[in-house]
């Protein structure tokens, strides 16, 4: 096993280098594609043709949960003159869209991707448009519409910079099989859910065996402040310190979670092995090496495709079904220095929050719609509950420096689980270290 030191520096390289999304540069396989489509773009939009090309950048991974392409075709048929061009990208440093917005301009018209935290950068510089009820906020999208807390997820100090493409939230993904043979399953098939983080230590006790982990929590890259608040969020019933702004480490019932976490590591019913490999519980899981994983809950989906979906459900993490749990979103921004704003936010209502668009992905990969209406006819039995804890969410703290949370936390948490501190000192490092972060949005009053 490589040294704790060692892991620890990977750690902090590895997010030090934190991505944001923007334009940007295309990913390695996208890069033919975008060069293909620079000189067509220059016709398409020549004043002469009439023609318009509405250049859109999207997160790489979404173009395989979600069917771009048939949407783009819709979207040019309805729209005579109109070319929809994709750039799929992987990781986005912000500097690069900050420079070009800077000046004016940019290379796409529509931004796909990231969260309000991400968002802050560009918003707080007035470089992204504000979506109002004049402009996007009317007649089949007001903002009843949506569900609150991916709307709120694209929200900073109020004002909406960014439309929800997608949402998620918190929960604890279980093998149903595996439950029910340890008793966690009623005689009407109902899976019972672990109350309280004693009872979630006695479930991880008795799911594990033979290979076979009770439980695995998300700390790893991107997840650890989202998984520490959802756990908190149900022990406490709120985030926060009593300014209301700091995140709590200090609570009675947050300190006795964090005692419990780590009993599960040194008893052997959980691990850490998320440290070193951030999708090391996600394929765990869907491997039928763990019995249960507080995660995005779409995972439940996703490893339903493999496992079976009769054989996966999902449970509140212990408290979320009364206090909410933690969601957030994937979204759309888009560029003032784009000229295709209209077109843009017409491609957003028409296509990008379509139902069927919508729908197709929340069957097959779980990855939530914006849309209360799209959950009205849904077959799995589990949506109903997942929809229970997503109309009580929370959202995470908007912070300027969330990523320096997010790095630190993961390298106390990891200290901690592996017994080189106590819940008690994580609990006094953590607190001391909110005070040498900035707690503020990052916008300008």
């Amino acid at each position: 096993m490589r040294s704790k030191k060692l892991c620890s520096a990977m750690l902090a390289a590895t997010m030090a280098a934190s991505m944001l999304w923007g334009c940007g540069a295309p990913s390695t396989a996208s890069k033919k594609t975008e060069s293909v489509t620079t000189k067509d773009t220059a016709a398409q939009q020549s004043p002469e043709s009439g023609d318009q090309t509405l250049r859109v950048t999207v997160q790489a991974w979404m173009m395989g949960k979600y069917d771009f392409e048939r949407i783009a075709k819709e979207f040019e048929a309805e729209n005579p003159g109109v070319k929809v061009v994709y750039n799929q990208v992987d990781n986005v440093d912000v500097t690069t869209s900050m420079l070009e917005w800077s000046q004016g301009k940019t290379t796409c018209d529509l931004a796909l991707g990231g969260d309000r935290s991400e968002t802050v950068p560009y918003a707080a510089n007035d470089y992204v448009v504000e979506f109002t009820d004049d402009n996007f906020f009317n007649g089949d999208f007001t903002r009843d519409k949506f569900i609150d807390s991916f709307l709120e997820s694209g929200n900073a100090d109020g004002v909406q910079y960014m439309i929800p493409l997608l949402g998620e939230v918190l929960g604890c993904v279980v093998n149903i099989p595996m439950m029910k043979e340890a008793g966690y399953v009623d005689a009407d098939g109902k899976i019972l859910p672990a109350k309280s983080w004693d009872d979630m230590y006695e479930y991880a006790k008795n799911l594990t065996k033979d290979g076979q982990t009770g439980l695995a929590i998300d700390w790893g890259n991107n997840m650890a402040v989202k998984a520490y608040d959802a756990c908190v969020m149900g022990v406490n019933g709120n985030l926060y310190e009593s300014d209301g702004k700091t995140l709590n480490f200090t609570a009675v019932p947050v300190k006795g979670m964090l005692s419990v976490w780590q009993n599960l590591v040194k008893d052997g019913y959980t691990t850490t092995d998320v440290f070193a490999d951030a999708e090391a519980n996600r394929t765990n899981f869907k491997a039928g090496h763990v019995a249960m994983h507080i995660a995005p809950a779409s995972r439940w989906i996703e490893a339903g495709e493999i496992l079976g979906s009769d054989n996966v459900g999902i449970m509140p993490i212990p408290g979320t079904d009364t206090n909410g749990s933690i969601s957030y979103i994937h979204g759309a921004v888009i560029p003032k220095a784009s000229d295709k704003q209209e077109l843009a936010i017409k491609f957003i209502k028409d296509k990008l929050l379509q139902a069927q668009f919508q729908m197709d992905s929340m069957g097959a990969y779980g990855k939530m719609s914006p849309i209360k209406a799209h959950y009205e006819n849904l077959k799995n039995p589990y949506w109903p509950e997942v929809m229970e804890f997503t109309e009580k969410a929370s959202t995470p703290p908007l912070y300027k420096d969330y990523t320096k949370l997010d790095t630190n936390m993961q390298i106390e948490l990891q200290k901690m689980l592996t017994g080189g501190s106590t819940a008690d000192e994580f609990s006094t490092n953590m607190s001391k270290f909110m005070t040498t972060i900035d707690l503020e949005s990052g916008m300008k009053k």
